[in-house]
């Protein structure tokens, strides 16, 4: 599993493509990556249309919208809850300000099925859910989504316990259109 978003979809869809095979060639073991476990994580729970959250500078948020939109998705918003310039500094950002940016983001979007939350150094797992009960759409961010896939590659149960949101959970995703109702 490699670890690092940015490092693995700065180059695009077909590299990271690229990459994954290439790990699974040299290793024999089945491999994947932080931004294919994002990917993996939206189809799984449904959402096409995302809003989306960073700790990105501008330039390096075009690139993750280019990949995202090459990989079959709508980014409808995006935005940073702050911008990290150095390793580490993403993991200090309040989880309260991770919260707003999200809510921000998909009422940004107007019709989002998905909240997606991206570097690996944003602490998401307890944000992820209270973003999915403001929201009623599921949300998928790097860390979380990462570890459930290097899991799932290695046999194991990558199902959490209800409370750390629906693709940790398994949860059905909730369409907007049965929330609006």
């Amino acid at each position: 599993m490699v670890i690092g978003t940015s490092l693995t979809f700065y180059r695009g869809a077909a590299f990271n493509r690229t990459l994954t095979e290439s790990l699974s060639a040299a290793t024999g073991l089945p491999a994947s990556t932080m931004s294919g476990a994002l990917v993996d994580g939206l189809e799984e729970v449904g959402a096409r249309r995302v809003a989306v959250v960073t700790a990105y500078s501008a330039d390096v948020n075009a690139m993750l919208a280019a990949f995202l939109r090459e990989c079959g998705f709508d980014v409808l918003a995006l935005r940073s809850v702050s911008v990290a310039k150095h390793v580490g500094e993403a993991a200090k950002m309040a989880e309260s300000d991770i919260l707003h940016a999200s809510v921000g983001a998909f009422e940004q979007a107007g019709n989002a099925d998905g909240v997606l939350i991206v570097c690996g150094g944003l602490r998401t797992l307890d944000v992820a859910p209270l973003v999915e009960a403001r929201c009623h759409v599921p949300v998928v961010s790097s860390m979380p989504a990462a570890l459930r896939k290097a899991a799932q590659l290695a046999g194991a149960s990558a199902m959490l316990p209800a409370g750390y949101g629906r693709l940790l959970s398994g949860a059905p995703a909730i369409s907007i259109g049965e929330v609006r109702s």
